[in-house]
């Protein structure tokens, strides 16, 4: 997979500012989930405020997605990710005057705010990525992308954890503030051709969602419709990312040493990240890249994140956690980029944008959701054990009426789709 970075400068731009600004994205996600177990820990609406958190993370994305996906179909889209870049290099200094519980108002504000300008930054990347590599590099460029984010989330998390617990929050905002600005150096000598097809900017149609209705038709044309819902049905997870920031706190941060919260915080996510390394590579060697074995894949990812939580909800030993948690997202991410692989392999490079600014439109929704009803359901039973299972079985639902959605879908007769740069972008699972 890495001789797809050597052989094209332009996609190596995009994967170092990958590398560096998702690092730093990691270690601001620990410090978070840090301060506001500390700080709300003596709530009985801990669980609310995590799902608060987890929200404002993909509320902002979803509002915007329609406008930012127009956007990259019709602007530079080097320009979007620099300036999104800078702008929230400037709004994470704003995390470091966070210290008070009566202040979690503000560090949900800047939370708001830091993914508002990410998700032009997202989305842009998103639909550069095709325009950096060749046909045959289609798969790998994929598979790198995801393997990086999930080696980042894997090690990253892990040291975030170790380093929010050793020397504080305080340290973390600031290595996430450089790291954005690191990120736009590297993108600044990219380039890249302009958009292949330039349509009229039209507010009205921002507005009315015209765009992602004429995305959502392309796709109805080309009989990809269930997978476009995928990820709206894995939302159901949304809950398992909030009980990974509640079992930090109440599964092991109350009875440490100072610290413990963060350095299992850091290790439960560290996990999801390994697991999310090995499943696209593990289930491509198994399966292949055929379109109907993608369609087993996303199967095989609700099963798995079903048996590795309900496994989770059983134990209080921190490395059997772990374990149940990286086999869970083993699954998760295989759904993940097997959903993405799918849709991108068919839709046009003039939709690609659109297409995928629905598609996140109703993952962010979902997730958000799902999200905060596991956090009310923490905060009603006070039992992490019972959150768990009732966010498994809820999964489990969804993966079923996934199966039947999907059931008569057509993608696989479907030809590849003819475009300047047909290759799909990298979601991160």
């Amino acid at each position: 997979m890495i001789e797809v970075v050597q052989r094209n400068p332009a996609f190596r731009r995009l994967w170092l500012s990958q590398i560096v600004s998702q690092t730093g994205d990691w270690l601001n996600r620990m410090a978070c989930i840090v301060l506001i177990g500390r700080l709300g820990g003596d709530s009985s609406a801990l669980g609310a405020f995590f799902g608060i958190e987890l929200a404002l993370r993909l509320v902002p994305p979803a509002l915007l997605g329609p406008l930012a996906g127009p956007l990259a179909d019709r602007i530079s889209r080097r320009f979007l990710m620099v300036a999104s870049d800078v702008l929230r290099a400037l709004i994470v200094l704003g995390f470091l005057f966070v210290d008070e519980k009566g202040e979690l108002w503000l560090l949900y504000t800047l939370v708001f705010l830091q993914m508002a300008a990410s998700v032009f930054f997202d989305i842009a990347r998103t639909a550069a990525l095709p325009d950096t590599v060749s046909r045959e590099e289609l798969f790998d460029a994929h598979a790198l992308s995801a393997a990086t984010w999930s080696v980042i989330l894997g090690v990253g998390a892990l040291l975030s954890g170790l380093l929010v617990g050793w020397l504080g929050v305080r340290a973390a905002f600031l290595v996430d503030a450089a790291s954005y600005v690191l990120s736009a150096l590297f993108l600044t000598g990219l380039a890249l051709p302009a958009p292949a097809k330039r349509e009229p900017f039209r507010w009205t149609e921002i507005l009315l969602f015209t765009d992602l209705r004429r995305g959502y038709a392309h796709a109805r044309e080309l009989g990809i419709v269930p997978i476009l819902w995928t990820k709206t049905l894995w939302g159901g997870a949304g809950g398992f990312l909030v009980i990974l920031s509640l079992a930090g706190s109440v599964r092991f941060g109350e009875t440490g040493a100072e610290g413990t919260d963060a350095h299992a915080t850091g290790a439960l996510f560290s996990a999801r990240g390994i697991g999310t390394w090995i499943g696209p590579i593990l289930l491509k060697r198994v399966l292949g890249t055929s379109d109907a074995a993608l369609h087993r894949q996303i199967l095989i990812g609700f099963a798995c994140a079903v048996v590795g939580y309900a496994a989770f909800g059983f134990t209080d030993d921190l490395l059997l956690s772990c374990a149940a948690v990286g086999f869970a997202h083993l699954g998760g991410s295989a759904l993940w980029v097997a959903s993405t692989i799918l849709w991108q392999r068919h839709v046009e490079d003039s939709f690609r944008g659109r297409v995928f600014a629905f598609e996140y439109l109703g993952m962010c929704l979902s997730f958000a959701v799902f999200g905060q009803l596991a956090g009310l359901c923490f905060d009603a039973t006070q039992s992490l054990a019972i959150t768990v299972w009732c966010v498994s079985g809820l999964v489990l639902i969804l993966g079923l009426i996934w199966a039947w959605f999907a059931r008569g879908g057509r993608a696989a007769s479907i030809p590849i789709a003819s475009t300047r740069a047909p290759n799909p972008p990298e979601l991160e699972p």
